[in-house]
C-alpha cells in the first residue's frame, strides 16, 4: 500500500476482496501441493495458477495494495512465461518455494487488514528474487524453444484461417452488488482464452471505468471461436465467483465472422436471432452469506425452540386438555425441529479445507527436518458447524507438528527399524451419532511410557509410584502445560505448550482428547467433539430445588449405588468400587451449597462421567429428562463472581421459563 494511503472506505467491497482472494490463495496452495507431489507443473496447473495470480493482482491494484500487486505481478510474469513457452530443465522446487513464500506474505497482509491495520509489508526483496529468477529463465531460453513457439503460432494462424471451428455466444450476469464486475469479466476471459482462437467481448474495453456499470446493468457478452465443446467452455466460465446466470448458445460460423468478428469496433448486439439455437440457462446453486447473519439466525432459532417449549409445557395450558391445542403443538414442534435442522445444515461445512491445510505443515517440516512423510486424508467430507471447523485448525496443527517432530523418524532410522523410509500421518474423520470423531495417527516411534513417567515425576506431575501409573495417565502427560521430553528448544518443540494448547482448545469446543500408542510402531490421538456448540444433547438432573444440565457426551452410565460399594480414603474422600476399579464421588449439592433431602446414596442416582484424564461419579437427586439444550453464555457479572471456578460452562432456559446451569465436567473434578 502506498505510504499515507488509507484503509478502504467501502466496507462491502473490502470484505469481498478479502473473502475472494482468501479463497484464491487456498486454491493456489492446494494446486502447488498437488504439483509438488507430481514433481512438475503441468500445462493446466500453470494456466490455473496464472489465472489466480492475475485475479489477485487486478483486484489488489483496484484496492491500492501496491505491495501485493507488485508481488503477484512478478509471479504472474513468471507463470505467464511458463504458460507460453515449453521450458525444459526448469527448477520446479525453486518456483514452488517462491510461490509458497509469496502466499505466506500475502496471507500475512490479509491478517493485518482484517485486524484494521495497514498492509505495509515490504516485499521488495522477495519480488527482486523472483524477477532475477525470471530473467535467468528468459536468457537461458533455447533457440529450439523459440522455433517451436513460432511454429505453433503459425499452425494456430492456419487453423484460424482454414479450419472450421465452433462459434459460441455467452451472456453472463453477475450477482447484484458483487462489485468489480469488469475485473471478474477479465478473469473469465483469461480462463478461456487458451481454448479459443478468437474472442470478442461486449463491452470491448474491460478496463474502462464505464464498463463496470455496463456489465452490472446489461451483463457481459462473449463471442468465441473454438475447437472445444460447449460443455467444456461452460465449465470453465462457471469457475468464476458470483455468476447469477449464464446463457450459452452455438451460432453459425458465417454469422460469427460476418456480423461479429468483422465488426469488433461496434457494440455487440444483445438481441438473439430468431433462428439461433436454444440457450442454456444456468444458475449457480450457491451464494456467499455473512457468517454473522447465520449466527444471528441460529440465535433466533434457539429462542424459538425455548419459546415453543415454554408454551407447550406451560402447566396452566396442560390442565385445559384441549385436543386441538395438542395437535397444533405437535405440528409446531415438528416444524420447529425441521427449521432447526435446516439452519444447522446451512452452518455445516466439510472438514476438507482444514485437513488439507495440514499438507502444507507436513511439506514444510519434511523439508526442514529432512524427513519423508506423506499425509493420508480419510473422511474429508465429514461436516461440522462452521465455527467448530474454524476452531479445529489450531489444535490439529499442533498435533500434526508433534507427530512430525516427535513421532516420525528420519529415513535412516526408519530403514534400520525395518520400516518404509517414507513415514505416514493419517487424518481421519467420521460421524458417531451427534458427534464427530477425528483420529490423527502416525507410524513413527511411538510414546516411551517409562520416559514419560520419569519426566512426569521430575516435574512434579506424578505423585505416586511409577508402577501404579496406568498407560492412560502416562500418555495423557503430553497434554500437561510445560511438559516436554526434549532437552533442547527447537522451532517446533521443546517448550511444552503445543499439546497443552490443543487440549484446551478442544475442551472449549465441548470435546476431549485421548491417546493410544505402541512404542516403536506409532501413536494415535483421538478427538471427539459435538457437531455444534449452539445446541447440545443434555441430561437434565435435579438437586434440591435446582435443575442442572450435563452434556450427554460425557455420561458413560447411570446407576443406583449400593452402600456396600462405597468406601472412603484416609482423607475422608468418598469413593465407589465398580468392576474392579475405584472412582471418586462428587456430591453436587455440596459443590453448590444446596439444601436437599436426598443425602443417602441409595435414595439418589449416580452418574459415571468421563473426562480426558479422569473418570468419576456425580451424585444427584434424580434424572429428569434428556433434551436438546440451547447453550447460552453466562452473563459477565456471573462469570466475574465465579472467577477461577470453572464448574459451570453456560446456561439455558427451560420450558417453564426458569434458568438451568450447564455443568462443565472437567471443571467439576478439577
Amino acid at each position: 500500500m502506498k505510504e499515507g494511503s488509507k484503509m478502504p472506505s467501502n466496507d462491502s467491497l473490502f470484505d469481498v476482496y478479502l473473502y475472494e482472494n482468501g479463497q484464491l490463495l487456498d486454491n493456489l496452495e492446494a494446486l502447488l501441493l498437488s504439483c509438488e507431489k507430481n514433481g512438475a507443473f503441468c500445462a493446466d496447473s500453470i494456466a490455473d495458477i496464472f489465472r489466480i495470480l492475475h485475479t489477485i493482482k487486478g483486484s489488489s491494484a483496484m484496492m491500492n495494495f501496491d505491495n501485493i500487486t507488485g508481488l503477484s505481478h512478478a509471479l504472474e510474469d513468471l507463470f505467464g512465461y511458463l504458460r507460453e513457452h515449453s521450458v525444459r530443465k526448469v527448477d520446479h522446487r525453486k518456483i514452488s518455494d517462491f510461490v509458497f513464500a509469496s502466499l505466506d506474505a500475502i496471507k500475512a497482509e490479509f491478517g493485518k487488514l482484517q485486524n484494521g491495520c495497514a498492509a505495509d509489508g515490504d516485499f521488495a526483496k522477495l519480488t527482486g528474487k523472483i524477477k532475477a529468477f525470471f530473467k535467468v529463465l528468459v536468457e537461458r531460453k533455447e533457440e529450439a524453444i523459440a522455433e517451436e513457439t513460432a511454429a505453433q503460432d503459425f499452425i494456430c494462424d492456419l487453423k484460424e484461417a482454414d479450419e472450421a471451428q465452433n462459434c459460441y455466444k455467452a451472456h453472463i450476469f453477475f450477482e447484484n452488488e458483487c462489485q468489480m464486475e469488469n475485473i471478474r469479466a477479465l478473469g473469465i476471459i483469461k480462463s478461456i482464452e487458451k481454448h479459443c482462437s478468437r474472442i470478442t467481448t461486449g463491452p470491448k474495453d474491460l478496463l474502462n471505468d464505464k464498463s463496470c456499470e455496463h456489465i452490472a446493468e446489461k451483463g457481459f457478452v462473449i463471442y468465441m471461436m473454438s475447437d472445444e465443446t460447449a460443455d467444456m467452455l461452460i465449465s470453465k466460465i462457471r469457475e468464476a465467483f458470483f455468476i447469477r446466470s449464464l446463457e450459452f448458445e452455438q451460432i453459425s460460423e458465417a454469422q460469427a465472422k460476418s456480423d461479429i468478428f468483422a465488426q469488433e469496433s461496434k457494440q455487440v448486439n444483445r438481441e438473439e436471432s430468431s433462428n439461433a439455437a436454444a440457450s442454456i440457462n444456468l444458475k449457480q446453486n450457491y451464494m456467499s452469506v455473512n457468517l454473522n447473519k447465520l449466527d444471528h439466525l441460529m440465535d433466533i432459532v434457539g429462542e424459538l425452540v425455548i419459546t415453543e417449549s415454554t408454551v407447550t409445557k406451560n402447566p396452566e395450558v396442560l390442565k385445559l386438555n384441549i385436543e386441538n391445542f395438542e395437535k397444533a403443538t405437535r405440528q409446531l414442534r415438528k416444524l420447529t425441529s425441521e427449521l432447526q435442522d435446516v439452519v444447522m445444515s446451512i452452518r455445516m461445512v466439510p472438514v476438507s479445507a482444514t485437513f488439507h491445510k495440514m499438507e502444507r505443515i507436513v511439506r514444510d517440516m519434511s523439508n526442514k527436518e529432512n524427513k519423508k512423510v506423506k499425509l493420508v486424508i480419510i473422511g474429508e467430507n465429514t461436516e461440522l458447524d462452521k465455527n467448530m471447523v474454524d476452531s479445529l485448525s489450531d489444535p490439529l496443527m499442533h498435533i500434526v507438528r508433534n507427530a512430525m517432530d516427535h513421532g516420525i523418524e528420519s529415513c535412516d532410522q526408519r530403514t534400520q527399524a525395518g520400516k518404509d523410509p517414507v513415514g505416514q500421518i493419517t487424518l481421519e474423520a467420521y460421524n458417531a451419532g451427534s458427534d464427530v470423531i477425528i483420529n490423527i495417527t502416525d507410524d513413527g516411534r511411538g510414546l516411551d511410557r517409562s520416559a514419560l513417567i520419569k519426566t512426569g515425576i521430575s516435574k512434579g506431575l506424578i505423585k505416586k509410584d511409577s508402577s501404579e501409573v496406568s498407560d492412560k495417565e502416562a500418555y495423557s502427560l503430553i497434554f500437561a502445560a510445560g511438559f516436554s521430553t526434549k532437552d533442547t528448544v527447537t522451532e517446533y518443540s521443546g517448550r511444552g505448550v503445543g499439546m497443552d494448547v490443543a487440549k484446551k482448545n478442544i475442551e472449549k469446543l465441548g470435546g476431549y482428547l485421548s491417546v493410544d500408542s505402541t512404542f516403536g510402531q506409532g501413536t494415535a490421538v483421538h478427538i471427539r467433539i459435538p457437531l455444534t456448540l449452539a445446541i447440545i444433547n443434555g441430561m437434565q438432573v435435579s438437586v434440591g430445588p435446582r435443575m442442572f444440565i450435563l452434556p450427554l457426551l460425557s455420561i458413560k452410565e447411570t446407576f443406583k449405588p449400593n452402600k456396600r460399594d462405597i468406601a472412603a480414603d484416609p482423607d475422608g474422600n468418598e469413593m465407589i468400587c465398580m468392576r474392579g476399579s475405584c472412582y471418586p464421588i462428587i456430591r453436587l449439592h455440596k459443590i453448590f451449597g444446596l439444601k436437599t433431602d436426598v443425602t443417602d446414596f441409595e435414595d439418589g442416582i449416580m452418574l459415571l462421567l468421563e473426562t480426558q484424564t479422569r473418570t468419576y461419579c456425580l451424585f444427584v437427586d434424580r434424572l429428569v429428562d434428556e433434551q436438546q439444550t440451547v447453550v447460552k453464555p453466562l452473563p459477565v457479572y456471573i462469570s466475574s463472581v465465579l472467577g477461577a471456578n470453572k464448574s459451570i460452562g453456560g446456561c439455558t432456559i427451560l420450558g417453564d421459563g426458569s434458568v438451568s446451569l450447564i455443568l462443565d465436567i472437567n471443571g467439576l473434578i478439577n
